[in-house]
């Protein structure tokens, strides 16, 4: 009995299965009851958010329901201003849908000319050109400003939440303290796992704005339709690394193709290229650091997780809430293996690090 002592604390193959598939149980409650949860993550994430500027308006003598009024105020306006940007580019996308129908139709026909004149078959081209009628476009924004209607009562919900969430942070240090007076260590530890992940949330969360600043500002300047859309949608993606930028190029591209020039057009992939490289490769890892970074696997597996449970929301906030997890994973010396598989790089823990008296 004592030989097998030493090898007791290992989990057995049945604990890894009964493990996974309590994960998997896990994630389809969350998947039933998303509609609940998921205006509390949008709060939750903008609570995290919004600790570290409350916390310095308090430290310089601003009243903390000063400070949560103030704060909830911001995030009204932005999501009230949101709701413009998405309801104009909804009306102008119903409005210019002829004109795009008839340019591409006028290129259609440019290019079954130009085979004719070379002896093709006018079988090579269709008759018409393939796009969907300018009712249906219509139809389609009309379902947009309708589900935006929903956007709206669900926002209330989320701006609800986000205040009594601010209100719980103003007493939440004392609360652990005080239902964990003998437990130091693992104050400090939740202390630590919190500052970085309000430090990665608000790192990031910069970025992305002042991504979505740019993008939205060039693309006016150079005459882009939507371009305020195409703006937000490179903020909302910025926070997908890698693919969300190539992700959020597209539409933009798209419509410069149809309605620009080839000026405006390489102008348009300079502006993204630009943009993605300064604050993607060089700002973001900076201000981060290097450890703070996820494989490319997990990042593709965490996209496909939280969009299966949350849906879009939860394509968006997929990244942020698995580095979370990475981090909660750090902060602990008995999961730092797992959150070193997370990492996107391998870091080499000195042997002092691995002690669990740590």
């Amino acid at each position: 009995m004592t030989l097998d002592a030493p090898h007791s604390h290992k989990p057995s193959a049945l604990a890894w299965l009964l493990g996974a598939a309590s994960v998997f149980i896990l994630l389809a409650g969350l998947k039933t009851v998303s509609h609940i949860v998921t205006p509390f993550l949008l709060a939750a994430f903008l609570a995290i958010i919004s600790a570290p500027p409350m916390a310095w308006m308090q430290r310089r003598g601003v009243p903390g329901l000063v400070s949560i009024l103030f704060l909830f105020s911001l995030v009204g306006i932005a999501f009230f201003l949101l709701f413009l940007a998405l309801q104009g580019a909804a009306e102008s996308l119903a409005n210019q849908a002829p004109a795009y129908q008839a340019k591409l139709a006028g290129w259609l026909e440019q290019i079954r000319t130009m085979l004719a004149e070379r002896g093709a078959p006018p079988e090579l081209l269709p008759a018409q050109i393939p796009l969907p009628a300018t009712s249906t476009i219509t139809g389609t924004a009309t379902g947009i400003a309708t589900g935006l209607g929903q956007f709206t009562a669900s926002t209330l919900l989320v701006l609800l939440a986000f205040m009594f969430l601010l209100l719980e942070e103003r007493t939440l240090a004392h609360k652990l303290a005080a239902a964990f007076p003998g437990r130091r260590r693992a104050r400090v530890r939740t202390r630590r796992f919190l500052r970085s992940v309000y430090r990665y949330l608000l790192i990031k969360t910069g970025a992305s704005v002042l991504t979505g600043l740019l993008v939205g500002v060039g693309l006016s300047w150079l005459g882009i339709d939507f371009a305020i859309l195409w703006g937000i949608l490179a903020g909302l993606l910025n926070f997908i690394p890698t693919i969300g930028s190539f992700i959020a190029a597209v539409p933009a591209l798209l419509v410069t193709v149809v309605s620009g020039s080839p000026l405006d057009l390489l102008l348009v992939g300079t502006l993204y290229l630009v943009v993605n490289i300064t604050i993607g490769s060089i700002l973001e890892p900076r201000l981060l650091g290097r450890t703070l970074g996820l494989s490319p696997v997990i990042v593709l597996i965490s996209l496909l997780v939280w969009g299966w449970v949350f849906g879009p929301i939860g394509m968006l906030l997929a990244v942020p809430l698995t580095m979370i997890a990475k981090l909660a994973l750090d902060s602990s010396p008995q999961t730092r293996w797992a959150g070193i598989l997370l990492s996107d790089r391998v870091r080499r823990q000195p042997i002092a690090a691995t002690n669990p008296d740590d």
